[in-house]
Protein backbone atom coordinates (compact mmCIF):
# COMPACT_ATOMS: atom_id res chain seq x y z
CA UNK A 1 0.00 0.00 0.00
CA UNK A 2 1.17 3.58 -0.86
CA UNK A 3 2.44 5.73 2.28
CA UNK A 4 0.97 8.05 3.23
CA UNK A 5 1.12 11.56 3.34
CA UNK A 6 -1.36 14.35 4.88
CA UNK A 7 -2.33 17.06 2.59
CA UNK A 8 -1.31 20.50 4.51
CA UNK A 9 -5.14 21.34 5.02
CA UNK A 10 -5.11 17.60 6.60
CA UNK A 11 -2.48 17.92 8.88
CA UNK A 12 -3.62 21.47 10.11
CA UNK A 13 -7.22 19.74 11.51
CA UNK A 14 -5.55 16.81 12.78
CA UNK A 15 -3.21 19.02 15.17
CA UNK A 16 -6.77 20.81 16.12
CA UNK A 17 -8.17 17.36 17.06
CA UNK A 18 -4.44 16.28 18.56
CA UNK A 19 -5.05 19.70 20.55
CA UNK A 20 -8.40 18.91 21.43
CA UNK A 21 -7.40 15.72 23.34
CA UNK A 22 -9.74 13.32 20.91
CA UNK A 23 -8.68 10.38 19.26
CA UNK A 24 -10.42 10.52 15.45
CA UNK A 25 -12.59 7.26 16.39
CA UNK A 26 -13.76 9.61 18.68
CA UNK A 27 -14.10 13.23 16.86
CA UNK A 28 -17.42 15.03 16.72
CA UNK A 29 -19.32 13.74 13.41
CA UNK A 30 -19.67 17.34 12.30
CA UNK A 31 -16.29 17.62 11.98
CA UNK A 32 -14.99 14.42 10.42
CA UNK A 33 -17.92 14.95 7.67
CA UNK A 34 -16.82 17.94 6.96
CA UNK A 35 -13.24 16.33 6.53
CA UNK A 36 -14.70 14.16 4.52
CA UNK A 37 -16.12 16.63 2.23
CA UNK A 38 -12.90 18.49 1.79
CA UNK A 39 -11.66 14.36 0.40
CA UNK A 40 -14.94 14.51 -1.83
CA UNK A 41 -13.63 17.95 -3.08
CA UNK A 42 -10.74 17.03 -3.90
CA UNK A 43 -11.60 14.21 -6.10
CA UNK A 44 -13.48 16.45 -7.28
CA UNK A 45 -11.28 18.78 -8.46
CA UNK A 46 -8.86 16.60 -9.34
CA UNK A 47 -6.94 16.18 -6.61
CA UNK A 48 -6.43 12.68 -6.18
CA UNK A 49 -3.11 11.96 -4.62
CA UNK A 50 -3.87 14.84 -1.99
CA UNK A 51 -7.11 12.69 -1.30
CA UNK A 52 -5.74 9.71 -1.37
CA UNK A 53 -3.25 9.78 1.43
CA UNK A 54 -5.80 11.50 3.75
CA UNK A 55 -8.69 8.91 3.44
CA UNK A 56 -5.65 6.14 3.99
CA UNK A 57 -4.81 7.99 7.21
CA UNK A 58 -8.56 8.36 7.92
CA UNK A 59 -9.90 4.49 7.51
CA UNK A 60 -6.73 3.36 9.09
CA UNK A 61 -7.66 5.28 12.22
CA UNK A 62 -11.28 4.90 11.97
CA UNK A 63 -11.20 1.31 11.75
CA UNK A 64 -9.34 1.23 14.89
CA UNK A 65 -11.81 2.61 16.72
CA UNK A 66 -14.81 1.27 15.36
CA UNK A 67 -16.38 -2.25 14.64
CA UNK A 68 -14.86 -3.58 11.15
CA UNK A 69 -18.47 -3.51 9.48
CA UNK A 70 -19.47 0.03 10.49
CA UNK A 71 -21.46 1.89 7.64
CA UNK A 72 -19.11 5.08 9.09
CA UNK A 73 -16.63 3.56 6.82
CA UNK A 74 -18.32 2.54 3.51
CA UNK A 75 -18.24 6.29 2.20
CA UNK A 76 -14.48 6.79 2.75
CA UNK A 77 -13.88 3.80 1.41
CA UNK A 78 -15.92 4.84 -1.73
CA UNK A 79 -13.92 7.95 -1.68
CA UNK A 80 -10.68 6.54 -1.50
CA UNK A 81 -11.73 4.04 -4.35
CA UNK A 82 -12.43 7.45 -6.23
CA UNK A 83 -9.37 8.72 -5.56
CA UNK A 84 -7.58 5.63 -6.96
CA UNK A 85 -9.64 5.38 -10.06
CA UNK A 86 -8.23 9.58 -10.57
CA UNK A 87 -4.98 8.09 -9.79
CA UNK A 88 -5.44 5.45 -12.66
CA UNK A 89 -5.16 2.63 -10.34
CA UNK A 90 -8.60 0.98 -11.64
CA UNK A 91 -7.29 -2.50 -9.72
CA UNK A 92 -6.92 -0.65 -5.77
CA UNK A 93 -9.94 1.20 -6.49
CA UNK A 94 -12.01 -2.08 -7.47
CA UNK A 95 -10.46 -3.43 -4.21
CA UNK A 96 -11.79 -0.42 -1.92
CA UNK A 97 -15.65 -0.50 -3.74
CA UNK A 98 -15.80 -4.54 -3.12
CA UNK A 99 -15.01 -3.83 0.74
CA UNK A 100 -17.21 -1.20 0.73
CA UNK A 101 -20.26 -2.80 -1.18
CA UNK A 102 -19.58 -5.69 1.28
CA UNK A 103 -19.81 -3.13 4.64
CA UNK A 104 -23.13 -1.54 2.29
CA UNK A 105 -24.32 -4.72 2.58
CA UNK A 106 -23.98 -5.76 5.90
CA UNK A 107 -24.93 -2.81 7.45
CA UNK A 108 -28.21 -1.86 4.94
CA UNK A 109 -29.61 -5.74 3.88
CA UNK A 110 -27.97 -7.60 1.14
CA UNK A 111 -30.43 -6.26 -1.48
CA UNK A 112 -30.54 -2.85 -0.18
CA UNK A 113 -30.49 0.40 -3.01
CA UNK A 114 -27.74 1.85 -0.81
CA UNK A 115 -25.12 -0.60 -2.50
CA UNK A 116 -26.10 0.66 -6.08
CA UNK A 117 -23.89 3.36 -6.63
CA UNK A 118 -20.47 1.70 -5.01
CA UNK A 119 -21.43 -1.27 -7.50
CA UNK A 120 -21.25 0.83 -10.38
CA UNK A 121 -18.35 1.91 -9.33
CA UNK A 122 -17.31 -1.85 -8.90
CA UNK A 123 -18.11 -1.98 -12.83
CA UNK A 124 -16.13 1.08 -13.76
CA UNK A 125 -13.25 -0.36 -12.65
CA UNK A 126 -13.81 -3.89 -13.78
CA UNK A 127 -14.36 -2.02 -17.62
CA UNK A 128 -11.20 -0.06 -16.99
CA UNK A 129 -9.28 -3.76 -16.12
CA UNK A 130 -11.13 -5.03 -19.68
CA UNK A 131 -12.65 -7.68 -17.12
CA UNK A 132 -15.84 -6.81 -19.64
CA UNK A 133 -18.26 -10.17 -18.86
CA UNK A 134 -17.24 -9.35 -14.89
CA UNK A 135 -18.32 -5.86 -15.39
CA UNK A 136 -21.78 -6.82 -17.20
CA UNK A 137 -22.62 -8.85 -14.12
CA UNK A 138 -22.42 -6.30 -11.44
CA UNK A 139 -24.26 -3.54 -13.75
CA UNK A 140 -27.12 -6.43 -14.02
CA UNK A 141 -26.51 -6.83 -10.49
CA UNK A 142 -26.95 -3.15 -9.69
CA UNK A 143 -30.03 -2.95 -12.18
CA UNK A 144 -31.66 -6.11 -10.20
CA UNK A 145 -31.69 -4.47 -7.08
CA UNK A 146 -33.42 -1.21 -8.00
CA UNK A 147 -36.11 -2.74 -10.46
CA UNK A 148 -36.76 -4.77 -7.25
CA UNK A 149 -37.70 -2.09 -4.81
CA UNK A 150 -38.87 -0.11 -7.79
CA UNK A 151 -42.61 -0.36 -9.98
CA UNK A 152 -41.82 -1.30 -13.46
CA UNK A 153 -43.59 1.93 -14.33
CA UNK A 154 -41.54 4.18 -11.95
CA UNK A 155 -39.79 6.91 -13.37
CA UNK A 156 -37.39 6.74 -10.43
CA UNK A 157 -36.87 3.63 -12.58
CA UNK A 158 -35.20 5.38 -15.84
CA UNK A 159 -31.53 6.30 -14.77
CA UNK A 160 -30.87 2.78 -14.26
CA UNK A 161 -32.89 1.80 -17.32
CA UNK A 162 -30.90 3.94 -19.36
CA UNK A 163 -27.97 3.20 -17.52
CA UNK A 164 -28.18 -0.53 -18.69
CA UNK A 165 -29.38 -0.26 -21.89
CA UNK A 166 -26.24 1.97 -22.72
CA UNK A 167 -24.03 -0.77 -21.75
CA UNK A 168 -25.56 -3.45 -23.47
CA UNK A 169 -25.23 -0.99 -26.60
CA UNK A 170 -21.46 -0.14 -25.62
CA UNK A 171 -21.21 -4.40 -25.79
CA UNK A 172 -22.57 -5.01 -29.20
CA UNK A 173 -25.86 -6.27 -27.65
CA UNK A 174 -28.73 -4.80 -29.54
CA UNK A 175 -31.55 -6.89 -28.07
CA UNK A 176 -31.56 -6.54 -24.40
CA UNK A 177 -30.78 -2.91 -25.24
CA UNK A 178 -33.69 -2.57 -26.98
CA UNK A 179 -36.41 -4.33 -24.59
CA UNK A 180 -34.89 -1.68 -22.05
CA UNK A 181 -35.22 1.33 -24.07
CA UNK A 182 -39.16 0.33 -25.01
CA UNK A 183 -39.40 -0.29 -21.36
CA UNK A 184 -38.26 3.25 -20.92
CA UNK A 185 -40.59 4.73 -23.58
CA UNK A 186 -43.21 3.07 -22.02
CA UNK A 187 -43.01 4.63 -18.61
CA UNK A 188 -42.75 8.01 -20.57
CA UNK A 189 -46.06 7.41 -22.41
CA UNK A 190 -47.42 6.75 -18.87
CA UNK A 191 -46.25 9.64 -17.36
CA UNK A 192 -47.22 12.02 -20.37
CA UNK A 193 -43.37 12.79 -21.38
CA UNK A 194 -43.32 10.88 -24.63
CA UNK A 195 -42.80 14.29 -26.11
CA UNK A 196 -40.12 15.80 -24.13
CA UNK A 197 -36.87 16.16 -23.57
CA UNK A 198 -36.87 13.72 -20.88
CA UNK A 199 -37.27 10.54 -23.27
CA UNK A 200 -34.91 11.50 -25.59
CA UNK A 201 -32.07 9.16 -24.51
CA UNK A 202 -34.81 6.20 -24.92
CA UNK A 203 -35.68 7.22 -28.30
CA UNK A 204 -32.00 7.99 -29.48
CA UNK A 205 -31.17 4.73 -27.90
CA UNK A 206 -33.60 2.73 -29.52
CA UNK A 207 -32.58 4.04 -33.01
CA UNK A 208 -29.54 3.29 -31.84
CA UNK A 209 -30.03 -0.47 -30.88
CA UNK A 210 -31.58 -0.74 -34.58
CA UNK A 211 -28.46 0.48 -36.00
CA UNK A 212 -26.11 -1.65 -34.17
CA UNK A 213 -28.09 -4.26 -35.32
CA UNK A 214 -27.85 -3.82 -39.09
CA UNK A 215 -24.15 -2.50 -38.80
CA UNK A 216 -22.36 -4.53 -36.25
CA UNK A 217 -18.61 -3.15 -35.21
CA UNK A 218 -16.98 -5.70 -36.72
CA UNK A 219 -16.58 -7.49 -40.10
CA UNK A 220 -17.51 -10.80 -39.05
CA UNK A 221 -18.54 -11.40 -35.79
CA UNK A 222 -17.12 -13.68 -33.07
CA UNK A 223 -18.47 -17.10 -32.91
CA UNK A 224 -18.90 -16.20 -29.31
CA UNK A 225 -21.91 -14.80 -27.49
CA UNK A 226 -22.20 -11.18 -26.94
CA UNK A 227 -21.72 -9.74 -23.19
CA UNK A 228 -24.89 -9.54 -21.66
CA UNK A 229 -28.63 -10.90 -21.50
CA UNK A 230 -29.20 -13.91 -23.73
CA UNK A 231 -31.50 -14.26 -26.47
CA UNK A 232 -32.94 -17.00 -28.85
CA UNK A 233 -32.19 -16.62 -32.54
CA UNK A 234 -35.96 -17.14 -32.76
CA UNK A 235 -36.93 -14.04 -30.50
CA UNK A 236 -34.01 -12.19 -32.40
CA UNK A 237 -35.40 -12.30 -35.57
CA UNK A 238 -39.07 -11.46 -34.55
CA UNK A 239 -37.20 -8.05 -32.57
CA UNK A 240 -35.15 -7.33 -35.87
CA UNK A 241 -38.35 -6.73 -37.71
CA UNK A 242 -37.89 -3.75 -40.34
CA UNK A 243 -35.07 -1.32 -38.84
CA UNK A 244 -36.05 1.58 -40.97
CA UNK A 245 -39.40 2.38 -40.06
CA UNK A 246 -38.66 2.03 -36.16
CA UNK A 247 -35.38 3.92 -36.08
CA UNK A 248 -36.27 6.77 -38.30
CA UNK A 249 -40.31 7.20 -36.44
CA UNK A 250 -37.76 7.45 -33.01
CA UNK A 251 -35.23 9.79 -34.54
CA UNK A 252 -38.16 11.93 -36.22
CA UNK A 253 -40.16 12.28 -32.62
CA UNK A 254 -36.47 13.04 -31.45
CA UNK A 255 -36.08 15.87 -33.90
CA UNK A 256 -40.02 17.18 -33.25
CA UNK A 257 -39.03 17.22 -29.88
CA UNK A 258 -35.91 19.32 -30.28
CA UNK A 259 -37.59 21.37 -33.00
CA UNK A 260 -39.62 22.75 -30.14
CA UNK A 261 -36.85 23.85 -28.51
CA UNK A 262 -35.08 25.60 -31.25
CA UNK A 263 -34.64 29.06 -29.53
CA UNK A 264 -33.00 28.05 -27.03
CA UNK A 265 -30.93 24.92 -28.17
CA UNK A 266 -30.24 25.14 -31.77
CA UNK A 267 -27.37 22.94 -31.46
CA UNK A 268 -29.62 20.41 -29.90
CA UNK A 269 -31.92 20.77 -33.06
CA UNK A 270 -29.13 20.55 -35.62
CA UNK A 271 -27.55 17.22 -33.81
CA UNK A 272 -30.93 15.44 -34.31
CA UNK A 273 -31.21 16.84 -37.73
CA UNK A 274 -27.90 15.76 -38.50
CA UNK A 275 -28.60 11.97 -36.66
CA UNK A 276 -31.61 11.63 -38.79
CA UNK A 277 -29.87 12.31 -42.38
CA UNK A 278 -27.20 9.98 -41.19
CA UNK A 279 -29.71 7.45 -40.47
CA UNK A 280 -30.98 7.92 -43.93
CA UNK A 281 -27.81 7.74 -45.56
CA UNK A 282 -26.97 4.31 -43.78
CA UNK A 283 -30.40 2.84 -44.86
CA UNK A 284 -29.48 3.91 -48.32
CA UNK A 285 -31.94 6.60 -48.61
CA UNK A 286 -30.33 9.28 -49.98
CA UNK A 287 -33.59 10.99 -51.46
CA UNK A 288 -34.10 11.71 -47.43
CA UNK A 289 -31.02 12.10 -46.46
CA UNK A 290 -29.86 14.93 -48.60
CA UNK A 291 -32.72 17.50 -48.33
CA UNK A 292 -31.15 17.35 -44.01
CA UNK A 293 -27.97 17.35 -45.22
CA UNK A 294 -28.96 20.65 -46.70
CA UNK A 295 -30.79 21.91 -43.29
CA UNK A 296 -28.30 20.75 -41.29
CA UNK A 297 -25.82 23.12 -43.44
CA UNK A 298 -28.46 26.25 -42.95
CA UNK A 299 -28.76 25.80 -39.53
CA UNK A 300 -25.77 25.42 -38.80
CA UNK A 301 -24.38 28.63 -40.85
CA UNK A 302 -27.08 30.43 -38.25
CA UNK A 303 -25.26 28.96 -35.09
CA UNK A 304 -22.69 31.44 -33.28
CA UNK A 305 -18.85 30.28 -34.12
CA UNK A 306 -19.45 27.38 -36.13
CA UNK A 307 -18.29 26.60 -39.84
CA UNK A 308 -20.34 24.63 -42.03
CA UNK A 309 -18.14 24.76 -44.86
CA UNK A 310 -15.18 23.32 -42.30
CA UNK A 311 -17.19 21.33 -40.96
CA UNK A 312 -18.68 19.27 -44.14
CA UNK A 313 -15.62 19.77 -46.21
CA UNK A 314 -14.55 16.09 -46.06
CA UNK A 315 -16.47 12.52 -45.93
CA UNK A 316 -17.34 11.91 -42.22
CA UNK A 317 -17.32 7.78 -41.23
CA UNK A 318 -20.73 6.81 -40.28
CA UNK A 319 -20.06 3.34 -40.15
CA UNK A 320 -16.51 1.21 -40.81
CA UNK A 321 -16.61 -2.63 -39.77
CA UNK A 322 -13.08 -3.38 -37.68
CA UNK A 323 -10.83 -5.08 -40.35
CA UNK A 324 -9.73 -7.15 -37.03
CA UNK A 325 -6.44 -9.30 -36.90
CA UNK A 326 -5.26 -11.83 -39.60
CA UNK A 327 -5.79 -15.40 -38.53
CA UNK A 328 -3.39 -17.49 -40.67
CA UNK A 329 -0.59 -15.51 -38.90
CA UNK A 330 -2.31 -14.54 -35.35
CA UNK A 331 -0.15 -13.76 -32.31
CA UNK A 332 0.54 -17.36 -30.69
CA UNK A 333 4.16 -16.67 -29.09
CA UNK A 334 5.96 -18.99 -31.31
CA UNK A 335 7.52 -15.88 -33.90
CA UNK A 336 8.69 -12.76 -34.39
CA UNK A 337 5.85 -10.33 -33.28
CA UNK A 338 6.31 -7.27 -36.16
CA UNK A 339 3.59 -4.96 -37.27
CA UNK A 340 2.07 -4.87 -40.74
CA UNK A 341 -0.11 -2.64 -41.91
CA UNK A 342 -2.19 -2.03 -45.59
CA UNK A 343 -2.79 1.71 -47.32
CA UNK A 344 -5.77 1.48 -49.85
CA UNK A 345 -6.70 4.28 -51.96
CA UNK A 346 -10.41 5.36 -52.13
CA UNK A 347 -13.03 7.50 -52.87
CA UNK A 348 -16.59 8.32 -51.67
CA UNK A 349 -19.70 8.93 -53.86
CA UNK A 350 -21.71 11.95 -52.96
CA UNK A 351 -24.37 9.01 -51.71
CA UNK A 352 -21.56 7.92 -49.04
CA UNK A 353 -20.32 4.63 -50.98
CA UNK A 354 -16.75 4.30 -51.30
CA UNK A 355 -15.51 3.56 -54.59
CA UNK A 356 -12.81 2.78 -56.94
CA UNK A 357 -10.66 0.84 -54.17
CA UNK A 358 -6.74 0.90 -55.05
CA UNK A 359 -4.09 -1.32 -52.54
CA UNK A 360 -1.35 1.42 -52.99
CA UNK A 361 1.14 -0.52 -50.35
CA UNK A 362 0.69 -3.27 -47.71
CA UNK A 363 3.41 -5.53 -45.48
CA UNK A 364 3.54 -8.26 -45.86
CA UNK A 365 2.07 -8.24 -49.21
CA UNK A 366 -1.73 -9.86 -49.35
CA UNK A 367 -1.90 -10.80 -45.95
CA UNK A 368 -4.62 -8.26 -44.74
CA UNK A 369 -5.42 -6.40 -47.84
CA UNK A 370 -8.67 -8.23 -48.81
CA UNK A 371 -9.93 -7.94 -45.14
CA UNK A 372 -9.16 -3.86 -45.24
CA UNK A 373 -10.90 -4.03 -49.08
CA UNK A 374 -13.99 -5.94 -47.85
CA UNK A 375 -14.16 -3.38 -45.14
CA UNK A 376 -14.04 -0.22 -47.14
CA UNK A 377 -16.52 -1.51 -49.50
CA UNK A 378 -19.08 -2.56 -46.62
CA UNK A 379 -18.12 1.32 -45.20
CA UNK A 380 -20.45 4.43 -44.77
CA UNK A 381 -19.95 7.94 -44.97
CA UNK A 382 -21.77 11.39 -44.66
CA UNK A 383 -20.62 12.74 -47.99
CA UNK A 384 -18.67 16.17 -48.17
CA UNK A 385 -21.13 19.66 -48.85
CA UNK A 386 -20.54 21.94 -50.56
CA UNK A 387 -23.06 25.13 -49.96
CA UNK A 388 -25.46 21.97 -48.92
CA UNK A 389 -25.16 20.16 -51.75
CA UNK A 390 -23.67 16.47 -51.15
CA UNK A 391 -20.59 15.71 -53.44
CA UNK A 392 -17.94 12.95 -54.30
CA UNK A 393 -14.55 13.30 -52.95
CA UNK A 394 -12.48 11.11 -54.94
CA UNK A 395 -7.91 10.60 -53.39
CA UNK A 396 -8.76 9.58 -50.37
CA UNK A 397 -6.63 7.35 -48.09
CA UNK A 398 -6.96 4.53 -45.63
CA UNK A 399 -4.12 2.99 -43.52
CA UNK A 400 -4.72 -0.11 -41.53
CA UNK A 401 -2.44 -0.96 -39.03
CA UNK A 402 -1.75 -4.75 -37.11
CA UNK A 403 0.27 -6.97 -35.59
CA UNK A 404 1.04 -10.77 -36.72
CA UNK A 405 3.33 -13.27 -36.13
CA UNK A 406 6.23 -14.10 -38.38
CA UNK A 407 6.67 -18.21 -38.19
CA UNK A 408 10.10 -19.30 -37.49
CA UNK A 409 11.97 -20.95 -40.13
CA UNK A 410 11.32 -24.74 -40.00
CA UNK A 411 15.40 -25.74 -39.24
CA UNK A 412 15.43 -22.29 -36.74
CA UNK A 413 12.45 -23.92 -35.07
CA UNK A 414 13.95 -27.25 -34.70
CA UNK A 415 16.81 -25.97 -33.60
CA UNK A 416 15.39 -24.03 -30.44
CA UNK A 417 13.39 -27.06 -29.58
CA UNK A 418 16.47 -29.15 -29.67
CA UNK A 419 18.45 -26.74 -27.45
CA UNK A 420 15.15 -26.21 -25.00
CA UNK A 421 15.85 -29.96 -24.29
Amino acid sequence: MPSARRSPLAACLLALLCVAGASRAQVAPGIVASELDLAARQVETGEFGAARDWLLDHVTDLSAGVNRYDPALVRPLTLLGDAYMGLGEPAEALRQYQHATHLARVSSGLRSPQQVEIVYREATALKSLGALQDANEREEYAFRILAESSDPSDPELLPAINRLAGWYLETDNPYPARALYQQALVIHQATGQLESETAVPALRGLAASFRLERFPPVYERNEEPPIGAGISPMVAAQMAGNALPAGEQALQQVARIRKAQEESNPQGYLEAILELADWYNLFEKPSRANPLYAHAFELMAKVPNADPVAFFADPRTLYFPDPGQTRDRAVRGKGEIRDGFVEVGYAVTDTGFSRDLVTIASEPKGLMDMRVRRSLRAARYRPALVNGVAVATANRVYRHEFQYEEEPEPEAEGKAEAEAE
